[in-house]
C-alpha cells in the first residue's frame, strides 16, 4: 500500500469514522428494537460497541497526550483538564475506583503512561469523556432505549452488563425511546458520511503526499545523474526547508563536478577531463563515421619564462594562452591542460586539413602578439613597466582513424608528432607520421619549411 493509500485510511478512520459507525449502530439499534428482553440484550450490545469505540478514541488521545507530557518532563496531564471526577478507566471496570454511595461517576477514562528519557514511569495521563447527559443520550441513541447513570448504590433495574468494554453502571429507562420513524433517512446519512469520508481523506492524503512526490522525482533525477533537477517545493513549512536543502546539495555537486573535470589555473579541462572526453569522442566518430581531429600543444622554452621571470609570470602566460586558445577555436571542440606548458585539443568531425588549419591558427594566435606580464624577478618597484615577452607554440597533429584506430593511440601519434616539430625548430606544427606540412612565413607571408620558419 502506498503512503498515500495509508494516509487516506488514517484520514478516514481518526477523523470522520466515528460518524458512520455512530449512523450505523444506530441503524441497526432500530432494526432490531424489540420487547423489554430482547431490548436489554440490544441495549447491552450496542452500548458495549459504542462505549467501545470511544475508548478506543480516549485511548488514542491519552497516548499522544503522554507522548507531549514525557517532552515536558511533567508527571501527570489530564484532557480535559476540568473533567469532573471521579472516572471510570476503560478497560478495568467500576470496581478500580469505589465510590462513597449515593456519588456517581463524573466521567469515562483512558489512561497512558507517561515514561521518563530512560524509560522508567514518571506518571500518567488521562483522557477523559464527561458522563454529561450529551454523552448519556449518544448511549441511548445505541441502545435504543433511554439509559441512566446509576449510583453506588443505585435503584434495581434493569441494568447493563458490566465488563472490561463495557464498565459504566448504567440501566434502562421505564419509557424506552421508540424507535425512529426515519430509518431510511439514516441509513443514506450513513452511506453519505461514508462515502464523503472516503473522498475527503484521499484528497487529504494527496494534499500531504504531494510535496514528498515532487521531492523524491528530484532525488531519483539526480540519483540518474541529471544535476539540472530541482525540487520546486516552495513554503516555509518541512517539505519547504528540505526542498531548499535538496537544492543547496545539488548545487554542491554541481561544483564539485566542475572542479573535479577543471584545470584550477587556466579553466580548461583537466587530464581526467581529457580521458572521458577522448573516449566518448573516439566512440562518436566511430559510431557515424566520423574523423576527429587531435592537437598537442607544447609552449617553446617555457622554462626560461619561469626562471627569468618567476612562476607567477609563468601562470599568467598560461592563463593568457588558454585565452587565446579559447578564441580560435570553434564552441564545439574541447581544449585540455594535460599539465606544465602542455595542452590537448580535440576537434569533432574534422579531418586532416581542418586539423592543419586549426593548428595554423593557433599558432599564428600565440606567436603574432606578444604577451604581457609583471615586472621582472627581484625588482621590487612596482611602478615598474610590463614586460612584453614574445611566445611560441610547438603543435602535433594527428586525426582518427587515420593515424590510429583507439584513443590512446591517437593521442601518442599526436604526442610524437609534437616531439618532431620541436625537433624541427619549434614553432611549428607536424602531422603524424613525419608529414610537415608547408608553413607561412610571418615576416614575408610566403611558404617556408619548418626549419626555415623556426631559424628565422
Amino acid at each position: 500500500m502506498t503512503l498515500r493509500a495509508r494516509l487516506a485510511v488514517a484520514f478516514f478512520v481518526v477523523l470522520l469514522g466515528p460518524v458512520l459507525l455512530g449512523a450505523v449502530l444506530v441503524a441497526s439499534v432500530l432494526v432490531t428494537a424489540g420487547p423489554p428482553e430482547a431490548q436489554l440484550d440490544q441495549a447491552n450490545l450496542g452500548v458495549r460497541m459504542a462505549v467501545a469505540a470511544r475508548c478506543q478514541h480516549l485511548a488514542a488521545t491519552a497516548h499522544g497526550l503522554a507522548l507531549e507530557t514525557a517532552i515536558r518532563g511533567d508527571p501527570l496531564a489530564v484532557s480535559p483538564a476540568d473533567a469532573p471526577s471521579p472516572w471510570v478507566l476503560c478497560g478495568v471496570g467500576p470496581s478500580s475506583v469505589p465510590l462513597p454511595p449515593g456519588n456517581r461517576y463524573g466521567g469515562l477514562a483512558a489512561r497512558a503512561e507517561v515514561r521518563g528519557p530512560s524509560g522508567s514511569l514518571i506518571g500518567y495521563a488521562y483522557a477523559v469523556q464527561p458522563l454529561d447527559q450529551a454523552f448519556l443520550d449518544q448511549l441511548s441513541a445505541a441502545a435504543g432505549a433511554r439509559l441512566t447513570l446509576l449510583d453506588e448504590g443505585g435503584e434495581a433495574g434493569a441494568r447493563l452488563e458490566l465488563g472490561a468494554s463495557q464498565p459504566l453502571p448504567l440501566a434502562l429507562s421505564t419509557s424506552p425511546a421508540p424507535p425512529g420513524e426515519d430509518f431510511p433517512v439514516l441509513i443514506a446519512a450513513g452511506l453519505a458520511a461514508g462515502l464523503i469520508a472516503g473522498v475527503l481523506g484521499w484528497w487529504l492524503a494527496g494534499l500531504a503526499t504531494r510535496p514528498l512526490g515532487v521531492l523524491l522525482g528530484a532525488v531519483d533525477r539526480v540519483a540518474a545523474g541529471d544535476l539540472t533537477a530541482r525540487p520546486r517545493v516552495g513554503g516555509r513549512d518541512e517539505a519547504g526547508l528540505l526542498s531548499h536543502g535538496i537544492d543547496r546539495l545539488i548545487a554542491e555537486m554541481q561544483e564539485s563536478q566542475r572542479l573535479s573535470v577543471t584545470d584550477a589555473l587556466t579553466g580548461l579541462g583537466n587530464v581526467r577531463h581529457l580521458a572521458e572526453s577522448l573516449r566518448r569522442e573516439v566512440e562518436r566518430a566511430s559510431r557515424f563515421g566520423r574523423a576527429l581531429g587531435v592537437l598537442v600543444l607544447d609552449l617553446d622554452r617555457f622554462k626560461t619564462v619561469n626562471d627569468t621571470y618567476g612562476h607567477r609570470a609563468g601562470d599568467s602566460v598560461l592563463v593568457e594562452f588558454a585565452l587565446r586558445v579559447r578564441g580560435v577555436i570553434r564552441e564545439v571542440d574541447l581544449a585540455f591542460r594535460q599539465g606544465g606548458e602542455e595542452f590537448v585539443i580535440l576537434l569533432p568531425e574534422t579531418d586532416v586539413p581542418g586539423s592543419l588549419t586549426a593548428a595554423r591558427r593557433i599558432g599564428e594566435a600565440v606567436r603574432e602578439r606578444t604577451f604581457t606580464i609583471g615586472h621582472r624577478r627581484g625588482v621590487v618597484d612596482h611602478g615598474a613597466p610590463d614586460v612584453m615577452v614574445p611566445i611560441t607554440v610547438s603543435i602535433g597533429v594527428a586525426v582518427f582513424p587515420r593515424h590510429a584506430l583507439t584513443g590512446t593511440e591517437v593521442l601518442d601519434a599526436a604526442d610524437e608528432a609534437l616531439y618532431a616539430a620541436k625537433a624541427a625548430g619549434r614553432d611549428t606544427y607536424v602531422l603524424a607520421n613525419g608529414v610537415v606540412p608547408e608553413q607561412r612565413s610571418r615576416a614575408s607571408g610566403g611558404t617556408t619549411s619548418p626549419a626555415t620558419t623556426a631559424a628565422g
